[in-house]
């Protein structure tokens, strides 16, 4: 689920981690890392990070919210939690496995797995998909991978504290020896590290200050901890793609809006930057890569239309050489990936409520091979050195996220790992559907639906937002639709207008004075549900996250008699105090997707759930990470205050180890229990015996 993720890059969307995480172990392997800090670049500003929890910046019109302290269930409740905790955590347990990468001689692969509590670092035989991982670390953060070093040593990750995404690089060896901090300095978000194969004693990587939307490109040492320089700086967000080989030039896309992207071709040693692309208009580019000769810029784009396409442009003048274009055309390319032997490109495609991939000829970009996923949701990793391989991340819905490998030349997918999950036999039988509903101005929006396979009556209905807001929701594994399906509930998501992987005009249907159609498509949705023969109309729950938080409490503002209750993941209450102590990167692309707060003041204060919180009358629970940067907890201190003056039924889990995110797994077994007993209470669902779960 896409939450607040805004840029379609891996490299900055860290999506919400709603699967399941587990609390880390100690060890002496390895210290915790030390502070992420970094590179000098300019007089740093004082550091918040460990402050006080924020409290929102005060709108025009309302003094700032005092802190409004969590709730703590004790007596029948807490009983209740403890037996659905229970219930609970076999789901969580079956880890995922979310990155992987080859080591450079092909023997080994790299992963991120939460299986001991939250993403971590492992290593296993590349052969052997059922041989064991060993961990590489211990830390008590989560990480992310980035690379492999050219030397076939070390790794490159990033971690960061309290999931509050300022992120620092390390290096460790591939036995788990010599970890170390690369970036010491100043904290500040930084993006993916690229290391030049040709040139690797200096990693390159984009970033930014966190109140601040504009960002620069670095390049620090990459073998031990040292001074980075500032090698370009952008007064806009923007995000480093790739790098050559030979560390002499960068590909890096200027991200003023989600819809007016621009691909920049930056010397490294210089900093004198061109723009390659678009000569003219605007156009959303999702991803950018550099053939292995450094001569070919490959760019994922919509051309600024109802296209996806994969360009390959020439580096020196910009021409087109050759074009791949996906049918239907509303689907998007969003990632790409570039083998080593210059022969091959794998790409995926977002198709909405699905992801699919495609293999092409990396010269003619004409189809090379089909490649035949489960329906489902993935990622692509990097390919094999010698170019046979490709790594992609897939779960469905009945399958948790895991690593596959495909043949480059006849798109066979094989599993790279294939783990014993001993919980699984706890997934209850679920049948998944799509379907499709007109809204009041004829757009068709699509529904994915999960409904438990031995129910015999109407069911209670949880209807679950995605975030973004330009998110969508796809098949895929899910540890909070598993619990809340087996609980007897049925499981209903809408890719309301607004949604990523359906064409460029519908995404942007819901910028600015647009978004009152998409609160249409709210309640259209929610109703359809309602009326479904296998719905009980009075126990509707409305549901979501990030900006599914903020649909929340939008569909108990505006069409209160609809919901029996509500679930409000981190969700924006007020959309002034949201964009003043927001990131700065967030602020400025929000500025196109919802309003200026000074120009569009008024229209920002219509669409506020908080100026109408007096309409709310359904219960609702409220879940926030104390470190959130995103959408900061004091959006959710905001509605809990308000609902808890009126008297209206309310319950506040804060979580002070995570930010924008579920990422331990006992925050993710606390939250399911709490939400589940509270939905009980709430929205009458019977609780389920054991011949029934």
């Amino acid at each position: 689920m896409r939450n607040l993720d805004l840029p379609r890059f891996p490299i900055v969307a860290l999506a919400l981690l709603f699967a399941c995480a587990t609390a880390p172990q100690g060890s002496e392997r390895a210290a915790a890392p030390r502070e992420a800090q970094a590179p000098p670049a300019a007089p740093a500003p004082a550091d918040t990070a460990e402050a006080p929890l924020a409290k929102a910046a005060p709108a025009a019109d309302k003094p700032a919210a005092a802190l409004v302290l969590p709730d703590a269930p004790s007596g029948p409740a807490a009983v209740r939690i403890a037996e659905l905790s229970r219930k609970a955590r076999p789901l969580v347990d079956a880890f995922l496995n979310t990155e992987a990468l080859f080591t450079r001689d092909g023997k080994q692969v790299v992963i991120v797995s939460n299986r001991d509590g939250l993403p971590q670092l492992y290593v296993a035989d590349a052969t052997r998909p059922g041989s064991p991982a060993r961990r590489l670390l211990e830390s008590k953060e989560r990480v992310t991978l980035d690379g492999t070093t050219p030397d076939g040593k070390s790794v490159l990750f990033r971690t960061d504290r309290g999931a509050d995404e300022k992120w620092s690089i390390w290096r460790i060896d591939l036995d788990g020896s010599a970890a170390v901090e690369l970036t010491p300095g100043e904290r500040i978000q930084r993006d993916t590290a690229h290391l030049p194969d040709l040139a690797p004693d200096t990693m390159y990587f984009s970033g930014r200050r966190m109140e601040e939307a504009r960002s620069a490109v670095y390049a620090a040492p990459a073998a031990a901890p040292g001074q980075a320089r500032e090698v370009y700086r952008e007064p806009k967000p923007g995000f480093l793609t790739d790098v050559t080989r030979d560390g002499k030039r960068g590909l890096f896309v200027r991200y003023p809006s989600r819809s007016e992207n621009y691909l920049v071709r930056l010397d490294l040693a210089s900093g004198a930057d061109r723009t390659l692309y678009p000569q003219s208009g605007k156009v959303s580019i999702s991803d950018a890569k550099y053939s292995p000769d450094g001569r070919t810029a490959y760019v994922a784009t919509d051309a600024g239309g109802e296209q996806a396409l994969l360009l390959a442009l020439d580096v020196e003048s910009g021409k087109e050489k050759a074009r791949y274009v996906e049918n239907p055309p509303i689907f998007a390319i969003s990632e790409v990936e570039v083998a080593k032997t210059g022969d091959a490109l794998a790409v995926l495609v977002d198709a909405g409520n699905r992801t699919e991939i495609r293999l092409l000829d990396a010269r003619t970009l004409r189809p090379r091979a089909k490649v035949a996923m489960p329906l489902g949701q993935g990622f692509l990793s990097e390919f094999s050195e010698d170019g046979k391989r490709v790594i992609a991340r897939w779960s469905t819905p009945s399958s948790p996220s895991d690593a596959w490998a495909i043949d480059s030349t006849t798109g066979k997918a094989s599993p790279l790992r294939k783990e014993e999950r001993p919980s699984l036999g706890e997934l209850p039988p679920m049948q998944t559907s799509i379907a499709a509903i007109k809204a009041r101005d004829g757009l068709t929006l699509p529904i994915n639906v999960t409904l438990p396979s031995d129910r015999a009556a109407r069911l209670p209905v949880i209807v679950s937002y995605h975030g973004g807001p330009a998110g969508s929701s796809r098949f895929r594994w899910s540890a909070l639709t598993a619990f809340f399906v087996s609980q007897g509930y049925a499981w209903v998501e809408p890719n309301v207008r607004g949604s990523s992987g359906f064409g460029r005009a519908f995404e942007e249907a819901d910028n600015g004075q647009k978004r009152l159609d998409a609160f249409q498509d709210i309640e259209a949705t929610g109703r359809w549900a309602a009326s479904q023969p296998w719905a009980d109309p009075k126990r509707v729950v409305v549901f979501g996250g990030s900006y599914g938080g903020y649909t929340v409490l939008v569909g108990l503002t505006r069409m209160p008699d609809l919901w029996r209750a509500g679930v409000n993941l981190f969700g924006v209450a007020n959309l002034k105090t949201f964009m003043a102590t927001t990131s700065g990167l967030i602020r400025e692309i929000f500025l196109l997707e919802f309003g200026d707060p000074d120009k569009d003041a008024a229209f920002l204060d219509s669409i506020s759930p908080l100026k109408d919180v007096d309409r709310i009358v359904a219960p609702l629970f409220v879940y926030a990470g104390a470190n959130d940067p995103r959408v900061p907890r004091s959006e959710s201190d905001l509605i809990v205050g308000a609902l808890r003056e009126r008297k209206v039924p309310v319950e506040y889990m804060v979580a002070d180890d995570e930010g924008h995110s579920l990422a331990r797994k006992e925050n993710v077994v606390r939250f399911l229990a709490r939400s589940g007993r509270f939905l009980e209470e709430h929205a009458g669902a019977a609780p389920r015996t054991a011949s029934t779960r």
